[in-house]
């Protein structure tokens, strides 16, 4: 298969045109269009409100840089209101055909190394995802430049006996799009995020062990999450010209990396500074981002967001654990110096301060809440 089944779909071809797919990886890529869809040209990018560094083990033991399509999908729930509503794991080509005919479009995830339209068929196994529209259409946004040629957002028409031979053993998921539920301010979270993750960064550029192609794979996600970021600024008025050095600045270390990989002539400890100067980069920017944004009284509910978030990180329990505490003093590993870091974390998001705090305040969710609303008009 090649570029020759390559269509124009009334649907989907706008939505490919407009989508920032050089800022996204091959699964948020369609997510976005997907999005685009329920929501309108442009509703992708608040994929790129978050500036985070996560990462999780390896395989080696090594931290990496989380990109999973788990990960991916629970952020595109929080800010996109995506929800997977069913799922259907290890299914082929054939049974995929009947079920975007009872369903519609379905957003699958296969191996690359059978998908006949991408540079990686025959080369690489690697997970990558597509949009099956319907049971003969593929819809891929995927924007990338391989060793074996470029990828590029398209649909592509599939025969019966095409698609049946390309997917033996994929993950199919439903996706629904509900109302998202309201934040609070995201250029706050971000700095109380990235300022958290000052440890994770030390810990990370300790533990690397050379240039691998796990690092260079980082170094280009955490560039297109740049991006992405700067993007979503701009889109919403906010445009900034040190998000904007700041991401080139992380394609150029991308590259980098790239090539002193692959060529051993740039030493690795450059590409491994530099690196640890872009992290140390993003955080004082997104506290910077932070530190300029307006003051805007908070809804109730954004209040309440704030609140739940930062009882759930510093705790380190979940929404329902908190939400079946009748008293603060109730919750799991909840002490007067956690209380603390709790205020602050929700005086730092919603930016405000409380000053008089009573002990009535302190009592529960509710009265937190309430306290902060006062203060938030």
């Amino acid at each position: 298969m090649n570029n020759d089944t390559q269509t124009y779909d009334r649907v989907w071809s706008p939505l490919l045109e407009t989508v920032r797919a050089n800022a996204l990886d091959c699964v948020q890529a369609n997510l976005a269009v997907v999005a685009d869809r329920h929501a309108g040209a442009g509703a992708h990018l608040e994929l790129g409100s978050t500036l985070r560094f996560d990462t999780e083990p390896g395989p080696d033991g090594v931290p990496r840089v989380v990109s999973s399509v788990p990960y991916r999908l629970a952020a595109a729930h929080d800010v996109l209101g995506l929800r997977v509503s069913q799922r259907w794991d290890g299914i082929g080509g054939g049974q995929l055909r009947r079920l975007v005919a009872d369903t519609g479009p379905l957003y699958v995830v296969a191996d690359a190394y059978t998908l006949g339209w991408t540079p990686y068929a025959g080369r690489q196994h690697t997970d990558h995802t597509f949009i099956l529209s319907t049971s003969d259409s593929v819809v891929d946004a995927y924007h990338d430049e391989t060793p074996w040629g470029s990828c590029r957002p398209g649909v592509w028409r599939l025969s019966t006996a095409e698609l049946d031979a390309m997917v033996s053993s994929a993950t199919a998921l439903l996706l629904a799009a509900e109302p998202v539920t309201a934040r609070p301010s995201p250029l706050a979270a971000n700095a109380c995020a990235m300022a958290d993750a000052v440890s994770s960064i030390e810990a990370y550029l300790a533990a690397q062990r050379g240039l691998s192609d796990q690092l260079v794979l980082d170094v280009w996600l955490l560039s297109r999450s740049r991006l992405l970021h700067a993007a979503w600024l701009a889109h919403h008025g906010r445009p900034s010209t040190a998000m904007d050095e700041q991401a080139q600045a992380w394609l150029t270390l991308a590259s980098q990396a790239y090539v002193a990989r692959r060529r051993a002539r740039t030493p690795h400890a450059t590409v491994l500074d530099e690196l640890g100067r872009l992290l140390g980069e993003d955080v004082a920017i997104a506290s910077r981002l932070a530190a300029m944004e307006p003051a805007v009284p908070a809804s109730a509910d954004a209040v309440r967001a704030a609140v739940l978030l930062a009882v759930q990180e510093v705790l380190h329990i979940d929404e329902p654990t908190v939400l079946a505490a009748r008293t603060l003093r109730a919750l799991p590993n909840y002490n007067s110096f956690r209380l603390v870091d709790i205020i602050e974390r929700v005086e730092t998001r919603l930016n405000v301060e409380l000053d008089d705090l009573t002990p009535e305040a302190l009592r529960d969710i509710d009265s937190l809440c309430a306290a902060f609303a006062g203060r938030s008009r």
